[in-house]
């Protein structure tokens, strides 16, 4: 089954202007290895988040038939780096992350209430990714799977990517 999403979102600025208009939504492209795996995620199991520096929980973002769009607040003042992860969660409640782009913004001085973040096919990685819930601005080259330090796009450690082995129908974590 072949995908052709496209991620919707805005981010809204927080504190300047009056807050009365909609926030512009941009086309963010899903990435091209995922659009091409032989063996996706399911509709229901794939998910898609922003984290922005700064904060402590990522964005929420809704994944719908025609794309992905989301809200996210955003308190302007410093240079915000923005980090949207493509993950499925496993069922041991393990987020295995298939791809990742980072982007930074400028939000020092006089911004736009309402701001649009586009990420490209050539933005996402889907190894050298970045745990951003331990630090949302530089994230952690791993995470904790089964009480080991394993690479965050790598959880089984075998030098194939979550991504890879997802799309091969392969067991991310190693387990099966």
């Amino acid at each position: 089954m072949k995908r052709t999403l496209c991620a919707v979102f805005a981010i809204m600025i927080a504190g300047c202007g009056d807050g009365d208009g909609a926030p512009t939504a941009m086309a963010i492209a899903v990435p091209r290895a995922l659009v091409d795996c032989a063996q996706p995620p399911a509709d229901t199991a794939l998910r898609a988040r922003l984290w922005i520096s700064g904060t402590v929980e990522p964005c929420a973002l809704t994944i719908l038939a025609a794309g992905v769009s989301g809200d996210c607040v955003v308190v302007p003042g410093i240079q915000r780096v923005f980090t949207l992860d493509w993950y499925i969660a496993d069922d041991s409640g393990v987020d295995v992350v298939l791809a990742q782009a980072r982007l930074t913004r400028d939000l020092r001085g006089d911004v736009e209430q309402q701001q649009a973040l586009a990420f490209a096919d050539a933005d996402y990685v889907s190894a050298d990714c970045r745990d951003m819930s331990v630090n949302s601005l530089d994230g952690a080259a791993t995470v904790d799977v089964d009480g080991a330090p394993r690479p965050v796009c790598d959880l089984d450690d075998d030098d194939d990517t979550n991504l890879a082995e997802v799309c091969a129908g392969r067991d991310p974590l190693g387990r099966v």
